[in-house]
């Protein structure tokens, strides 16, 4: 199992208009995307097989395929936090922006590692016992991915079900009221460079 976990990259070219759009949520009065963090995870597989021919087998079955070496990826490929381009850069409230992104960071992070072990042993307990069967060679190989497929998919559920959980624990109303108090002289840059002065 290889993991691919690089450092997210920061972005402070996106005005807050833009970090809503990314959102997909309702405008509303009241919220303002001053930050959002994204990741985009991937997985992929190599299987070496072998694959035989079955003698006494149905056409539609007539060969199969088992795995002699499997190989799996877990990469984040794409890992960003966006700061909104209104906010004074290196001031106050661009660092606690930051820090609080930096928590959905951890949470994505500590995800995929839990993911790639979970995928690790699904991996190796289907192998076991992984047979895929078709009426050609390259028939049987695919129908022995769709059965990894089918093992890891329950840990890649699972790793987006943390996420959600880990986001939903950080992205509260008391965090975000918390973040409208702090740094009162960058809040009064911001609210000047969004009447548009």
């Amino acid at each position: 199992m290889q993991l691919s976990d690089p450092d997210p990259l920061l972005d402070a070219e996106a005005g807050i208009d833009a970090l809503h759009a990314l959102t997909g949520m309702a405008r509303s009065r009241t919220a303002r995307h001053l930050g959002l963090t994204t990741s985009r995870i991937e997985w992929q597989s190599a299987i070496r097989a072998r694959a035989m021919r079955l003698p006494d087998a149905p056409a539609g079955a007539a060969y199969c395929a088992v795995p002699a070496e499997v190989a799996l990826t877990l990469a984040q490929m794409e890992h960003r936090i966006r700061i909104a381009s209104e906010i004074p850069k290196d001031g106050c409230l661009f660092a606690e922006v930051e820090a609080h992104e930096r928590r959905h960071v951890a949470v994505n992070r500590d995800a995929l590692r839990t993911a790639a072990r979970q995928m690790r042993v699904a991996a190796e307990a289907w192998a076991g016992t992984a047979e895929g069967r078709g009426p050609s060679p390259e028939a049987a190989l695919e129908a022995l991915r769709q059965g990894l497929r089918r093992a890891i998919e329950p840990a890649m559920t699972r790793m987006r079900e943390a996420q959600a959980r880990g986001h939903a624990a950080i992205d509260t109303p008391a965090e975000y009221r918390r973040l409208a108090r702090v740094c009162p002289d960058d809040q009064a840059v911001l609210a000047e460079r969004l009447r548009g002065g």
